[in-house]
């Protein structure tokens, strides 16, 4: 399963969304990586993103959140991601994004996405508050984002 959603769910690091966030006064890449990424969980500081994510090393994060909350606000950060990363995947899969099929398989996945606990998982809970897109393209890529 992994093979097939996790390069839907990677959209959202390719060029549209990072172009989006360049737009809107992020300085570089990591700058809309985290505040699209920490954006679900609101505005906490950067010790809660660093221990969340846990990867990266100490101070990666503090060089971008909170500056970032000074450009934008998670919400719209939030918007930002979605749509950058659904016009992404939009370019990627072509003319199947009109399809019913891509219809069927948002659906899915989106009731597979909401199906495990939220417990222990702090970014996957952020992830599960947010409203899942109607549109059948950002709706399939939430659903990769959470799964």
């Amino acid at each position: 399963m992994f093979e097939l959603v996790e390069p839907i769910a990677t959209v959202t690091f390719s060029e549209v969304p990072n172009e989006a966030f360049l737009a809107l006064g992020m300085r570089n890449y990591w700058d809309g990586y985290f505040a699209g990424r920490a954006a679900p969980l609101g505005l906490v500081p950067a010790e809660v993103v660093h221990a969340v994510f846990y990867n990266f090393a100490d101070g990666e994060v503090a060089r971008h959140i909170p500056w970032v909350w000074g450009k934008t606000t998670p919400q719209e950060a939030i918007a930002v991601r979605e749509r950058g990363s659904a016009t992404a995947l939009r370019q990627m899969i072509g003319e199947l994004a009109d399809s019913r099929g891509l219809v069927r398989v948002a659906e899915l996945a989106a009731r597979a996405a909401v199906s495990a606990p939220t417990e222990g998982r702090a970014l996957y809970a952020g992830l599960r508050a947010l409203a899942v897109p109607q549109e059948p393209v950002a709706r399939l890529w939430h659903a990769a984002t959470l799964l």
